[in-house]
């Protein structure tokens, strides 16, 4: 635990030197947040969202859901790729201090990057957008379940890319069409049936209306918390088959 917690302390330091990226991740969902939340059709019962206000559903979910997929999909793999690349990882491997140690600290830093980027999100949102507080019971558990669902993914991709440039492209690769059928490019509740339901199966979007239904005090569809555990388990046991030192 003592290791964990100074090799977090010296991953901090390191990522604030180069505080650029962070801070974008932070920033930038609150930004959507106040884009989306400004216009008055917000602040209005949606029939399609269950007679909720987008502000209180769509808007803040879809924040969340860029946050999550910045880190998870960006930030994590391009630094652990980058530290293979340079031959950390295999220099952590000859000492006391175990890779997984690096890792903890790395899962540490970006959860971290998350939750800031949510509280800020919550606090613009509630100040100065009118925001309906969340159910926090519901929030927190699909929060953690998401987490576990596409942190992995990140993982994955940092165990097959041989170097940063690689992890940025598989990172791309997923990202555009995972956003796409969360709902960022078309509203998911405008979409066609069929590119619906393949939202439903996929990480990012059982994520988006697992934390969208939770926002609304909801409970999330069984399906989506099936798809995010599905992807802990799947993606999570193809990182730890994959993972490499160098």
């Amino acid at each position: 635990m003592r290791a964990l917690t100074r090799l977090t302390v010296i991953e901090a330091k390191l990522m604030l030197r180069e505080i650029s990226g962070p801070a974008f991740t932070i920033l930038l969902p609150a930004a959507l947040l106040v884009i989306f939340g400004l216009p008055g059709s917000a602040h209005e019962a949606d029939p399609a969202l269950g007679g909720h206000r987008g502000i209180d559903t769509v808007i803040p979910s879809m924040s969340i859901m860029v946050s999550m997929a910045m880190v998870a999909f960006f930030m994590l793999p391009v630094v652990l790729a980058t530290y293979r690349e340079k031959g950390i990882l295999r220099r952590f491997a000859t000492t006391p201090v175990r890779p997984a140690v690096m890792l903890g600290a790395q899962l540490v830093l970006n959860v971290g990057v998350v939750l800031l980027s949510i509280v800020l999100t919550l606090v613009i949102g509630v100040a100065a957008l009118d925001m309906h507080l969340p159910n926090l019971a519901l929030v927190i558990p699909t929060f953690v379940l998401g987490v576990l669902g596409l942190f992995p993914i990140g993982l994955l991709v940092s165990a097959v890319a041989g170097s940063a440039k690689a992890a940025t492209g598989y990172a791309l690769a997923l990202w555009f069409p995972s956003a796409f059928f969360a709902g960022l490019y078309v509203p998911v509740e405008w979409m066609p049936a069929t590119l619906r339901r393949i939202g439903d199966f996929t990480p990012l979007g059982a994520f988006r209306q697992a934390i969208q239904a939770a926002w609304a005090g909801d409970f999330p569809h069984p399906l989506h918390l099936a798809v995010l555990a599905a992807g802990f388990l799947l993606a999570g046991g193809l990182a730890i088959r994959f993972y490499r030192a160098s």
